[in-house]
């Protein structure tokens, strides 16, 4: 599954490639990552913020594909003295769907595989991690972890202007996790909601 995301991924953007004739669109937006749902993200970190990148290859009288990529940063705060945090990278096909009686507003749905790396500093606090499985491995004085897994999402953009948007969006990220961790729900999911603005451009 993975391979075929990846594939996908690659497919829209050579395609994008070829698109002489269509008139190229690029977003750059920036927004709030906010946990939510019942998962270890809600307890152990806190969104910061997300920056969107954006590149519309084509267009449609139903749809505008695109592919983009994302990046938030939430900052951990379950152990006192334990400094770090985690980036969730998101490279995704997005699908914007055109309503012409209301041109403003640009519902769409996505589909991807992200990765989320956390770099925890806790060598001061003399913190153990014990044996976790997947083991989280030293690197210097922190320890780094990486997972990744196959997400998908959906939200809608409000054009204030030509260039200038608001945005929510929600996403959804199954981790593939191995060992004692796997299948368990509270440690392979996150859930986010974003809320932010943009350009195009």
């Amino acid at each position: 599954m993975k391979k075929s995301i990846i594939f996908l991924l690659f497919l829209g953007f050579q395609f994008g490639i070829g698109q002489n004739d269509t008139e190229h669109k690029f977003e750059i937006g920036l927004h709030y990552p906010l946990s939510t749902g019942d998962n270890f993200m809600v307890f152990a970190y806190d969104g910061l913020v997300g920056l969107d990148f954006k590149y519309q290859f084509a267009d449609t009288q139903l749809i505008s594909p695109k592919i983009g990529f994302s990046v938030d940063y939430f900052n951990y705060n379950f152990v006192d003295d334990v400094n770090g945090g985690a980036f969730v990278l998101k490279p995704e096909i997005i699908g914007e769907f055109n309503i012409e009686s209301i041109s403003a507003l640009k519902p769409y749905i996505s589909l991807g595989y992200s990765i989320f790396t956390t770099s925890l500093n806790a060598t001061a606090a003399g913190f153990d991690f014990g044996n976790p499985d997947p083991v989280i491995q030293p690197n210097g004085d922190r320890f780094t972890d990486s997972q990744s897994g196959i997400s998908y999402g959906f939200g809608v953009a409000y054009d204030l202007s030509e260039t200038f948007f608001v945005e929510v969006s929600a996403d959804f990220i199954k981790l593939n996790l191995d060992g004692n961790t796997s299948g368990n729900r509270y440690n392979e999911n996150i859930h986010t909601v974003g809320m932010g603005v943009g350009l195009r451009f």
